[in-house]
């Protein structure tokens, strides 16, 4: 199995237009993926947060990129 490996790395967290512009894919997409629990986050001051392990996994998964 192929791992994926990241062209840069993320901060530790992102913010759903950075995960969509990273990963490729319009805004809903990521909304998407955090109702599917694809993708992990937290909210700050009105803000989802996205962890950028998740990202990670989630292409490592095959699911992206």
């Amino acid at each position: 199995m192929q791992t994926f490996m990241p062209q840069k790395l993320l901060p530790d967290v992102i913010t759903v237009p950075e995960a969509a512009k990273y990963l490729g894919v319009g805004k809903k997409e990521v909304y998407r993926l955090l109702d599917f629990g694809e993708l992990r986050a937290t909210r700050e001051n009105g803000r989802i947060l996205i962890d950028s392990v998740s990202i990670y996994e989630l292409c490592n998964r095959g699911k992206m990129h």
